[in-house]
């Protein structure tokens, strides 16, 4: 859970306590009483695979009349996909092929946790996104492969990076704000940056000592600003006259009116001059 989730649950008198594992559901007279807890100790041992370990002496129970799972542990198919040519992987998600989410059933596609089982939303929604397009191109009897996003990233070798890694992006990010008229509704209640927040996350972005903007070498082509997934940065022209543009054919009306204000102000300065 990041920073942002975390404070909007306390604002909402939600308090936060991680590192336990249920261990029982406490019944009275036929309806839930309580839950029982024991103290979680590590989630994945040396090699990094999922093996929580628990301290079975340090238990809490908390009094509740309702309980709500909100995480799920493996995906339940029943017999959805009975009869289907569809393989299945040891821990219950389906095979299928990575860039295009088709299983062993030509005409099934899956993406999401069934998949690549629990993570992240924002990589449920790109495979659902990626999926969507094999459909399409499936019911087209088209191909399945060519111009696809393979989303393959190669990630960052901290140890032999040119630059010090904790050397850049040591600035905070600017925090959202909220309307408070809108807390006990259902519509959001989260408000956007404000303008001298906008600079200050642009300058940020710029001043992250990742990458460097020589301000003698720029030619102003804009290309950053549309690379900036959170559209940070803007190009700003204080002489928005030298900008613009002219016909070759038409270059006359703009060349005549500068050639005349030029050698005004040349005379008057050879007056001056004497």
């Amino acid at each position: 859970m990041g920073e942002e989730d975390r404070s909007e649950c306390e604002r909402e008198g939600i308090s936060i306590h991680a590192g336990w594992g249920q261990t029982e559901i406490v019944e009275q007279d036929g309806r839930c009483a309580g839950i029982k807890f024991r103290k979680c100790l590590s989630v994945k041992n040396a090699e990094g695979r999922f093996d929580p370990q628990f301290d079975d002496a340090v238990t809490e129970e908390a009094a509740c009349d309702q309980v709500l799972y909100c995480i799920g542990q493996k995906v339940e198919w029943k017999d959805l996909l009975a009869g289907t040519k569809v393989e299945f992987n040891p821990n219950g998600t389906v095979k299928a092929d990575p860039v295009t989410y088709q299983t062993a059933e030509p005409d099934i596609f899956v993406g999401g946790d069934v998949y690549t089982g629990q993570k992240f939303a924002i990589d449920a929604i790109a495979a659902g996104k990626q999926g969507a397009v094999s459909l399409h191109r499936y019911v087209q009897h088209a191909t399945l492969t060519i111009g696809r996003d393979r989303r393959q990233f190669i990630e960052l070798d901290k140890k032999n990076a040119l630059i010090a890694v904790d050397s850049y992006d040591n600035t905070p990010r600017q925090q959202i704000g909220y309307n408070e008229a809108l807390r006990k509704t259902f519509r959001d209640e989260r408000v956007a940056f404000t303008e001298e927040q906008v600079k200050k996350e642009t300058a940020r972005c710029l001043g992250c000592g990742a990458s460097i903007v020589d301000p003698n070498k720029c030619i102003g082509c804009g290309l950053c600003t549309t690379k900036c997934a959170f559209d940070a940065i803007h190009l700003h022209r204080e002489h928005p006259e030298c900008s613009t543009m002219y016909k070759c054919e038409d270059k006359m009306k703009a060349i005549l009116p500068y050639m005349l204000k030029r050698n005004f102000k040349i005379r008057r300065a050879a007056r001056k001059r004497k």
